[in-house]
């Protein structure tokens, strides 16, 4: 399981805290709460565009295997999550397609071959699945026991690279946003 969080720090509300004296405090926590939700499904946007890209998937797939779960700011916490809990994912998803001399697959978006590996029972052009389309390794010279092989694992995944810098990058947004939400409440009284 993997966090990315953006939070309403001490930070930002030093420079709202003019903003909060003057609107009250359940109309400043409305602004702030909509800032971070906003910028929050922004970054998870990009984020989630990112993961598809590094890992080589589609983002139906990183949205359906990573396990992803968003946590929206509320009055009583004014922190936004991205939370994932997938677990690795299995190379079938990669376009793996079977030769002669094992499987091609394309994990990390990287065409790679995996020497001795196998979808299909008997040769490579039996046609006969194995496991459902799965790719296997023999652990052994003997035929059994196999091992079904995996690829990344969005939360792993998700927390490093050009996903991790895409959420960071979306999270700076958040000052800007407050300031815009903060204008929507009060009309454009208070900047």
């Amino acid at each position: 399981m993997s966090d990315v969080s953006i939070s309403f720090r001490d930070g930002n509300l030093i420079r709202f805290q003019d903003v909060a004296e003057t609107l009250g405090s359940k109309k400043a926590q409305a602004a702030f709460r909509r800032g971070l939700n906003r910028v929050g499904d922004t970054a998870r946007t990009h984020t989630i565009r990112a993961v598809a890209k590094q890992v080589g998937l589609t983002q139906t797939k990183v949205r359906r295997f990573g396990g992803i779960r968003t946590i929206r700011a509320n009055n009583s916490n004014l922190t936004y999550t991205i939370r994932s809990t997938g677990r690795h994912i299995s190379l079938r998803e990669f376009s793996a397609r079977q030769f002669s001399y094992g499987v091609k697959a394309k994990p990390w978006g990287n065409q790679r071959r995996f020497q001795g590996t196998f979808i299909f029972a008997g040769n490579h052009r039996s046609g006969q699945f194995v496991g459902g389309g799965h790719v296997f390794h023999r652990t052994t010279s003997a035929s059994y026991p196999i091992k079904m092989m995996f690829g990344p694992a969005i939360p792993r995944e998700i927390i490093k690279d050009e996903s991790a810098k895409a959420f960071e990058d979306k999270s700076l947004d958040l000052p800007d946003r407050i300031a815009h939400e903060v204008r929507a409440i009060t009309d454009g009284v208070v900047d």
